[in-house]
């Protein structure tokens, strides 16, 4: 009986012993920590490696290099990149899957206005399948005297998908927009030759808001400028930029303004954005407010 006694007492000394070790600052937990700050810190090389290989400064965001040697953080680094430049906690394989953008369904479902003979269609982002989308929900609306495209809440996406159904409703051989990269070499994007999609003589009446970014803003202003489109709803997001998209890691991604677009009559979306011709708040309003204007053409 006694020597289970003194077994007892040696395991409950050990237990506590253990406990107040793991609890003490000389437990080991280094080697944990070793691995953080070295993640962190190749995060951070490779993220300022990317400033001074590709960044592009936009409104007066210009990096010097002995601010760049400063940085201690990832949240520091951004801080001296413009608004547009940022770090996401994902491992994306594309710009569109870091936003989040599915690859089906980026048209929703057009609707036809009987009473008027006015098409709608909502384009939620621009992806590999929105051309093919945009194309039979056209077909499926049929003769139309006007046509209302809603890109309220469209953050973007691919710009290629942008350009793509651009390439089917602006006349022939037109400039589209033009991309300018850190060293100032220009793209310049054209109409691909296709058969246009609506014939020219449908007025095109684009509903935009807070919330339209990127691609999307190319196209409600290049509607604008060439099928004389009237803008209906809020000043857009004003992402004049083009992003690259850096991993970092395997769980963290440096979105990193590479360049800016020129639109067709040769401004930038970061200065303004896309300015309505008609300032509306509230969707139904807009929307009204869509239909009132192609009634009255």
């Amino acid at each position: 009986m006694r020597f289970l006694l003194i077994i007892m007492l040696q395991l409950f000394l050990f237990t506590v012993s253990v406990t107040i070790f793991l609890q003490s600052p000389y437990a080991d937990t280094s080697q944990a920590l070793t691995k953080t700050e070295t993640r962190r810190l190749a995060e951070l090389e490779k993220a300022v490696r990317a400033v001074k290989e590709s960044y592009y400064p936009v409104g007066g965001k210009e990096v010097a290099a002995g601010d760049l040697e400063g940085v201690s953080s990832l949240e520091e680094l951004v801080g001296l990149l413009d608004k547009d430049s940022a770090v996401v906690d994902r491992s994306p394989s594309s710009l569109e899957f870091v936003r989040g953008l599915r690859p089906e369904d980026s048209v929703a479902k057009g609707k036809f206005f009987e009473e008027y003979e006015i098409g709608y269609m909502k384009i939620r982002f621009f992806g590999r399948r929105t051309l093919p989308d945009f194309k039979r929900i056209i077909g499926d609306l049929g003769d139309m005297s006007g046509l209302i495209i809603d890109l309220r809440d469209n953050h973007g996406g691919n710009l290629r998908g942008a350009l793509d159904v651009l390439s089917n409703l602006v006349p022939s051989g037109k400039l589209l927009l033009t991309e300018i990269d850190l060293k100032g070499q220009k793209q310049h994007h054209s109409r691909i030759q296709v058969l246009p999609t609506l014939t020219e003589d449908v007025p095109i009446v684009v509903l935009i808001n807070n919330s339209t970014a990127s691609s999307a803003e190319i196209m409600a202003a290049t509607l604008r400028y060439y099928n004389g489109a009237v803008i209906v709803g809020e000043t857009s997001h004003a992402k004049g930029t083009i992003q690259a998209v850096v991993p970092l890691s395997a769980n963290k991604t440096l979105l990193l303004t590479s360049g800016e677009y020129i639109l067709v009559d040769g401004s930038s979306l970061k200065d303004t954005g896309v300015v309505p011709d008609h300032p509306v708040a509230g969707e139904k309003e807009q929307l009204d407010t869509a239909i009132s204007i192609l009634r009255g053409r």
